[in-house]
């Protein structure tokens, strides 16, 4: 009971010096009512390690503001100074919500809490009884633990992509480390590794040593040469991540670090590289193909098989939509000597070919305009059939399809098209 009467006195002169010391002295800014009928007295804090002193009943409660600018771990203890009160401690959100609330236990409560930036309220009510506390809010200063961290850029790939791999070294603590291991695994499956390069965070012309990569593993160690020391966070080495396969490949490096004679192992935290499947946009294939007759355009693969055909309009304009790749392009019309191309389509890209004017008199489809071909217009002269004789397609063979025919006599193809 004495000790217990002793830390009561020095709480008293602690708030003395809130009270008449400079700054810390809490102070009201309004009320308001609770829906239990209590008047809620809004106070506010003035800074960290502070004592502030209040007094609560089943009629009076006290809501202190208080505003971090950043993330906090801290504590909030209450002790009675006079009365008969037993302190609870609401910890509220800017909107008055109730986040947290420790019970107290006779005259004293203690809540212990890590929140983010924002604006809150602990407000102080009587769980029994009435009287005078002291409050401290004191911040707990959080430790910062050394971490080797592996960063991927860019973090997700397709498959036969690439990513820049960085070993990140962080809260290296005063005095630096001497030399550093890093033992690093993967799924040789998913990933490969490779151009494994220092970068300078432990000075200029380290010591390195390297095995593998290999399996699935390899070791970075690199040591400071004379007297140099990585001292500061940053890039320890970089590394070629190329994916093979789709899927979820981590890398973990797990790092052990020497202030000079012994290695200690840090917390390590590992990267995964999304890799999936690579995503095939078609292209288009544009271009104009001009004849007196109707002209079809066929689209091939590289096995002859057929992609896709279109028919040019009135001004011999055409497009076909295919899977990027190679392919070979025939414009043909009956009577007419053949144009081909070898067009390669890109992704998401249109390839236009230049305009092409298919020639009249390859009436057999040799890819040969000879007397054959004027042989079969004096067979049929006069008529109608077979319609790859009608080269100007006005319904009847004649001296005018010769004279066509005439035009381009002797030439070959297919034609050269672009």
């Amino acid at each position: 009971m004495k000790v217990k009467n002793l830390f009561r006195v020095a709480m008293l002169i602690a708030t003395l010096v809130s009270v008449f010391g400079a700054g810390s002295q809490a102070y009201a800014q309004g009320s308001s009512t609770n829906t239990l009928g209590a008047q809620i007295i809004i106070r506010s804090t003035t800074f960290w390690d502070a004592v502030f002193n209040g007094n609560v009943n089943a009629n009076r409660y006290e809501r202190w503001a208080l505003q971090l600018v950043e993330g906090e771990n801290f504590t909030v203890s209450v002790i009675t100074t006079s009365g008969t009160l037993t302190p609870d401690i609401h910890l509220l959100d800017a909107n008055e919500n109730e986040i947290s609330v420790v019970s107290g236990s006779l005259s004293s409560a203690v809540l212990n809490a890590n929140q983010p930036a924002g604006d809150y309220f602990i407000q102080i009510q009587p769980k029994s009884g009435e009287g005078t506390y002291l409050m401290e809010i004191t911040r707990i200063e959080q430790v910062v633990e050394p971490t080797a961290s592996v960063v991927l850029n860019p973090a997700s790939v397709e498959v036969g992509g690439t990513s820049t791999g960085t070993l990140m070294l962080t809260n290296i603590p005063e005095g630096g480390y001497a030399s550093a291991e890093f033992t690093c695994t993967y799924n040789p499956a998913l990933i490969s590794i490779s151009n494994i390069a220092d970068s300078g965070l432990f000075g200029s012309d380290p010591a390195v040593a390297m095995s593998g990569p290999a399996d699935g593993s390899f070791v970075f160690a690199v040591a400071g040469t004379n007297s140099q020391r990585a001292t500061s966070d940053g890039a320890v080495f970089t590394f070629t991540v190329t994916a093979l396969a789709a899927g979820n490949a981590e890398i973990n490096c797990v790092a052990r670090v020497s202030t000079g004679g012994s290695l200690t192992t840090i917390a390590s935290v590992p990267a995964t590289l999304g890799i999936t499947e690579p995503v095939v946009l078609d292209g288009s294939l544009a271009g104009t193909a001009l004849a007196t007759k109707t002209v079809t355009v066929t689209l091939y693969n590289q096995d002859t098989t057929v992609q896709g055909t279109a028919t040019p309009d009135a001004n011999g304009n055409f497009s076909i939509t295919a899977p990027a790749g190679s392919y070979t392009a025939v414009a043909s019309a009956p009577g007419f000597l053949r144009a081909q191309a070898s067009p390669v389509l890109t992704s998401g890209a249109t390839t236009t070919l230049q305009s092409v004017t298919l020639l009249a008199g390859d009436i057999d489809g040799n890819d040969v305009i000879d007397q054959f071909d004027a042989l079969t217009i004096g067979i049929n002269y006069n008529l109608a059939a077979p319609a790859a004789a009608d080269l100007n397609n006005d319904g009847t063979i004649n001296v005018l399809d010769l004279e066509l025919l005439a035009a381009n006599y002797r030439l070959t193809g297919p034609l050269a098209w672009q």
